[in-house]
Formats: C-alpha cells, structure tokens, sequence
C-alpha cells in the first residue's frame, strides 16, 4: 500500500465480531454438554436492541448451529479453533500463525458458515443503521474524510468516488470463499477502486501463495506502507515505442518488511500495472510536457546543461509531490533522467537526447 486508511473508521465495526462471539459462547456450551441460550438472549446486551429484531440473523445463526451439532467432536473442536484463527484480525495477516480455510470442513457446516456471514456481509451491513447511516456508508465516509488523496492506496492509479456516489464493489481482503469468519469484519473490507477489486484481486489468496506458502501483507488500516522508487531503472535500454527508446524500468518499493511489499504486488500486480498502463505509455507524453513548459518558460535556451538544470524546479513547481496525477511516478521518472544527465560517462546523451526533444516538440 501507498498509504493506510485512518482507525477511526472501525469505530462500528462490531456486527461480526457480536455474531462470532454468540457463535463461540454457544459452541463452547455445545461442547461441554450444556444449552445453547434462545434468542434473542444470546445477543449480548450491548447489541440486543440492534439485532434482536433481525429475525434473517437469527435463523441463520441457528441454522449453524444445528450443523454444529452434527459435527463429530474433533471438528467441532477444529471448527472452533478455526474461526478463532480466522478472526484473529489484524494480527493474522502479517504474523506466522496457521489460519485453516473452512474448506477442510464437511459440505454441510461449510454452506451455513458461507450463507451466515455472506448474509450480514451483503444484506446487514448495508440495512443497519446508526443516526440514520448504515454501517457500511459510516465506514466508507470515515475512510473518505480522512484519505490524504482521493486515490486508492492499493495502486495509486484508481480514484475513490466521493460518498452519495454509487458503492464500490467491496470484496474481502481474505477471501470470503475461504474464511467466512471473517466476512463481515470492516478490517477484512477495506475499500480499494474496482480495477484493483475487480480486475487484479479478484479472490486472491493474501495469507498463501499459489505454492501453498504463508505469506505475510499489510493492515490496511496500520501498515506498513511502501515508496515507489525508479531510481534503479536504465534509460535508453527498453523497448521503443513512438519512436524514443524507453528506459529499461526497474521498479523497487521503498520501506520495510520487503516480505510485505512483495505480497502486495503480487497480489494487485503493481510493478505489471505501472510499466504497461503507466510508465510504457506516458513516458512520452510526459516528456512532451516537460518541454511545453521548458520552452514557455526559458526563451529558448536549448543547451542541455540549461534543460537537465530545469528538471529539479519542474518537479518541485510542476509536479509537486503526493500521489494525486500520478505524480509520484512522474517525479521518478524525472528525477531519474535528472541523476543521467549528471552521470560523468552517460550524461552527455542524455543530455543531447534533451536538446532534441526541445527541437521537435
């Protein structure tokens, strides 16, 4: 991620974890002999006014516990240690513990977990409401207001629709599919912009691989968070494309744990997003811009020491900083032909590469 989402968004965030404690103090009960409370006495206090009425949670719940019951005692110990691990959010996802997927489980209590928590994922978050806002909307506009820029911090290339807009498709960080305990925990739903949902995520697996290995990710709500870098990259050693040769790019993130970094790009394809959507084919017309302006502004001097000198102040004047405009792309690839041009053996071609650019623009 680019940047993290504010905490202040999970403030009620409590639907799934008052269902999953209902569901833990009834299996506990199940398996020590004992009853299983009625509803809506099984509702903690705290929340019974909110829920005592939604009569599709009840049955729900029942349903699964019933399913429960038939389960032969060592899955019903396994089940229970596993939704354990699955809500054990957010520790889950950047720590070594095992976190089993419901898929080990009997077909019967694997439907019910699924049509529990898709339920008060799809259907509860959006009709209970708090002063006249459902939950899912106070989450989002928390997150909005507070967002740094308007952009998703998954990619830096999507933009976030202001509140009142219609929703993002929100999908789950840890697969629904896989681990429905955790399916309506807004720390599971952080929101992202659909080309990084819908297009790249899809349902990824972020805590195991495609080789079955556990793999570490960020918290979207406390990090880490991670820096572009191009700085690595070599010009004139790409491919061409509209007749300039572009840099050969080498994309690096900036900050630690690198395990992390690693995870997310390959989870939302970053470094294949930014070459080809980005970096391949802006590379000129950000250099035609560039040269707009050198040429409005310098009264033609066309020495490249005169333009590699320019670059510094179009970075910090033009592009500024941050991530909106994909800015902080643009700023590397400039800083980058700013470090060649003042390279001892390889300056002067790109120094001349610039002159031409000014000709011919």
């Amino acid at each position: 991620m680019l940047f993290t989402y504010t905490p202040l968004s999970l403030e009620e965030n409590w639907l799934n974890s008052t269902v999953i404690n209902i569901l833990n103090v009834s299996m506990r009960s199940i398996l020590n002999g004992g009853d299983v409370s009625s509803w809506p006495d099984m509702i903690p206090p705290d929340r019974r006014l909110q829920l005592q009425t939604r009569s599709g949670i009840r049955d729900r719940i029942l349903n699964f516990l019933r399913e429960f019951i038939e389960l032969e005692r060592v899955n019903q110990e396994a089940l229970l240690i596993t939704m354990g691990q699955q809500t054990s959010l957010p520790n889950v996802l950047y720590d070594d513990s095992v976190c089993t997927g419901i898929g080990k489980f009997p077909e019967n209590i694997r439907k019910v977990a699924d049509d529990l928590f898709r339920f008060l994922f799809e259907k509860q978050l959006t009709t209970i409401n708090i002063l006249g806002k459902c939950l899912r909307d106070i989450h989002y506009e928390a997150i909005y207001f507070h967002l740094p820029w308007r952009i998703c911090p998954f990619c830096g290339l999507g933009y976030l629709r202001a509140p009142g807009a219609p929703r993002h498709a929100l999908d789950h960080f840890m697969p629904i599919s896989k681990y429905p305990f955790a399916g309506a925990d807004f720390r599971n739903l952080p929101p992202m912009c659909s080309e990084c949902n819908s297009d790249f995520k899809k349902n990824t697996d972020v805590l195991i691989d495609e080789d079955g290995h556990r793999r570490h990710c960020v918290d979207p709500y406390h990090g880490p968070f991670f820096k572009v870098s191009l700085s690595e990259s070599i010009p004139f050693a790409g491919s061409v494309r509209g007749a300039i040769r572009l840099p050969k790019w080498d994309i690096k993130f900036i900050g630690e744990p690198q395990e992390q970094a690693e995870n997310w790009d390959r989870i939302f394809k970053i470094r294949e997003r930014y070459k080809r959507d980005v970096l391949d084919v802006d590379f000129r017309f950000w250099l035609e811009q560039f040269s707009v302006w050198y040429l409005s502004s310098n009264q033609g001097q066309l020495l490249g020491d005169e333009i590699a000198a320019s670059i510094p102040e179009y970075i910090d004047s033009v592009l500024q900083v941050g991530l909106a405009d994909r800015a902080f792309l643009k700023a590397q690839v400039f800083e980058l032909l700013h470090v060649e041009c003042l390279d001892p053996e390889r300056g002067d071609d790109m120094k001349a590469f610039l002159e031409d650019l000014m000709l011919y623009t």
